[in-house]
Parts: structure tokens; sequence; C-alpha cells
């Protein structure tokens, strides 16, 4: 009975040591952007000419780029976005899941590899707009707000809340079209 009993503590006391030096997998989220100006194949005007030689002034279209953003998440079963800024903008997003890797982007002849295949959960963000609800970020996002392009505030089931940003957003080769 007593050896037993000292097996079985020598036994629990291996465990311990073990799980004590066996790393617990930490949820991690990982988040990389990319933005992309399209070039118009119509050359900007600053004045259209009417029949008559009649010259009506117009304002150029802005050339806004567009941004494609990615979470790769370890162990985050379930993301929900709260704040997005990007260049100290406030806009609204959706995010989804992306169920094909790599995540490639075609430019004609050419594509961009934006995220290699990986066992980790990808979600994509989707911008809707800029928001307009006027809300001031608190002290320590405002300093990240004005230090980074991207930063993002999201949580999780739990409620936990994430934070992550991006100091300066990766530029693609601009795209035909649009």
């Amino acid at each position: 009975m007593q050896k037993l009993f000292i097996s079985g503590c020598l036994l629990f006391l291996g465990f311990n040591l073990i799980a004590q030096n066996t790393p617990a997998i930490k949820p991690s989220l990982k988040l990389q952007a990319f933005e992309q100006y399209f070039i118009s194949g119509v050359a900007s005007s600053s004045s259209i000419i009417e029949v008559g030689d009649k010259e009506i002034p117009i304002t150029p279209k802005k050339n806004e780029p567009q941004y494609f953003i990615y979470l790769i998440a370890n162990k985050v079963p379930y993301i929900k976005i709260e704040r997005v800024w990007i260049k100290q903008k406030l806009y609204t997003a959706s995010i989804l899941k992306i169920t094909q890797k790599p995540v490639v982007l075609k430019n004609g002849k050419f594509s961009d590899t934006l995220i290699k295949y990986t066992d980790e959960a990808v979600w994509q963000l989707t911008l809707k707009g800029p928001d307009s609800s006027n809300i001031k970020p608190k002290k320590d996002i405002a300093k990240l707000v004005a230090a980074n392009e991207l930063v993002l505030r999201l949580n999780d089931k739990n409620g936990k809340l994430y934070t992550r940003s991006v100091k300066i957003i990766t530029k693609l080769e601009a795209a035909r079209g649009m």
C-alpha cells in the first residue's frame, strides 16, 4: 500500500512538472494590411468642353485606395469588430472568415500573395465607410491612432478586448481599372 502511495505521488509530481514546462498555446492575433490605388484609363481634366467651345470647370475625383485588411487568429473562434481607425479616421467594418488559403490578389498578369498558407484562421475586414458617430478615442488609444496607420479594436466571445495596430500599411503596386 505504501509503495502504491509513493508511486502515485511521484506520478502526480511528474505530471505537474511536465504541465509546468509545457507552454500553453495562447490566443494570438496578427494584423496585416495592404492598400492599393487604381489607375483610371481616362486622363483627368480640370474642365469639360461642350459643343460651342463652352468650358465647364469640374472638380477631379480623388483617387481613394482600396484596403485589404486581414487578421490571422490562433485559438480565437469568434471575433467582433469594435473600432477601426485608418490614418486617424474612424471607419465601420465587417469581418468574414476566409476559407481559401493562401490569399492571392490578381493584378492583370501578375498576382500578389497577401497571406501565405497557414493552419490558423484568417479573417478579412471589409470597410463599409467612414463612421459618422464622432466617437473620440480614449487617451491610450488616441496615442496608438496617432502613431499608426491602422488601429483595430475587437473582442472575442468572452468579451475580452484586443487592440492591434500596423505602423505602416503595405503599399501594393497600382492596378488598372475602376
